[in-house]
């Protein structure tokens, strides 16, 4: 049985507490093998000698240790919370190493009926200003009915097929290696602990799906050059199995944005993991 937890209009405003994050190149390399990057055609994202260069979804890692503390700030007690969406926007490019400090509060919270869902903004900036802004979004289910509004309706996919398609494999290991850059949730690695949760197996970490979606975007429309991705948003439909495939299917939209959802191969049925998909790049 699930514990009460208070949210209303009154938890907006609600800081989050300021954290600091510090990375190198083994991080920033560590990163990348986690949502997917592989040599050769990605080595500049896997080996110092090349850089590495750095994906932009990796200032993520730093949002992460910001928000992860949502449960017990907002006293949600035992209520089950999902990632329901995210997204990114870059000031500046991440550089292999550095710090950033980060802070953030809560933006909006909506009644969805049923359930309840919290938005997050966080800030990240260094000595030489912001680095970036994130925006994500936490459904608490089970939690709604405190008499909030719904909040705004998730964007709907473009019609007609995509303009181009990005393939990629999600292998067995995936969630066991992107849980070494900080989000050791038992979810992703421990079978028993994903059944006792409702799900039938271990999943992959919806922010690195979200990673291997952002890669899917600098290699097939960005000349494979992370710095051309300036902002990415989503929203997470449904987990991704381990051992399968996805396609990434993007759409070419005004000048310097993009549209894109993110489908998982289920036995020969594709499934919609990421939808309602945006993205700003330069030199489209």
């Amino acid at each position: 049985m699930t514990t009460s937890a208070t949210l209303s209009a009154n938890t907006v405003g609600t800081a989050l507490a300021r954290t600091t994050f510090q990375w190198n190149e083994n991080d920033v390399i560590l990163y990348a093998l986690g949502v997917g990057a592989r040599p050769p055609a990605e080595t500049a994202l896997v080996s110092e000698h090349l850089g590495p260069a750095v994906l932009p979804t990796f200032a993520l890692l730093a949002n992460w240790w910001a928000v992860r503390d949502l449960r017990s700030l907002l006293d949600l007690g035992t209520y089950p919370i999902v990632h329901a969406a995210q997204s990114l926007e870059m000031h500046q490019t991440l550089a292999p190493h550095g710090e950033v400090t980060v802070d953030g509060s809560v933006t909006a919270v909506w009644d969805k009926g049923k359930h309840a869902a919290i938005e997050v903004t966080t800030r990240g900036h260094d000595a030489s200003g912001a680095l970036f802004t994130a925006v994500g979004q936490t459904m608490v289910l089970g939690a709604g009915g405190f008499g909030g509004t719904r909040g705004p309706a998730a964007r709907e996919d473009p019609p007609g097929p995509p303009d181009v398609t990005y393939d990629d494999v999600i292998r067995p290991e995936q969630a066991a290696v992107y849980r070494l850059s900080g989000d050791r949730n038992p979810l992703h690695i421990d079978p028993a602990a994903a059944q006792r949760a409702g799900f039938a197996d271990v999943f992959l970490h919806g922010l690195c799906t979200f990673g291997f979606a952002a890669r899917a975007l600098i290699n097939q429309v960005g000349g494979g050059n992370p710095d051309r991705l300036r902002s990415i948003s989503c929203r997470f439909a449904k987990p991704v199995a381990l051992d399968t495939e996805l396609c990434t299917e993007i759409w070419r939209d005004e000048r310097g944005t993009v549209r894109f959802r993110t489908m998982q191969d289920n036995g020969g049925d594709s499934v919609v993991a990421l939808s309602s998909g945006s993205a700003t790049m330069t030199g489209l």
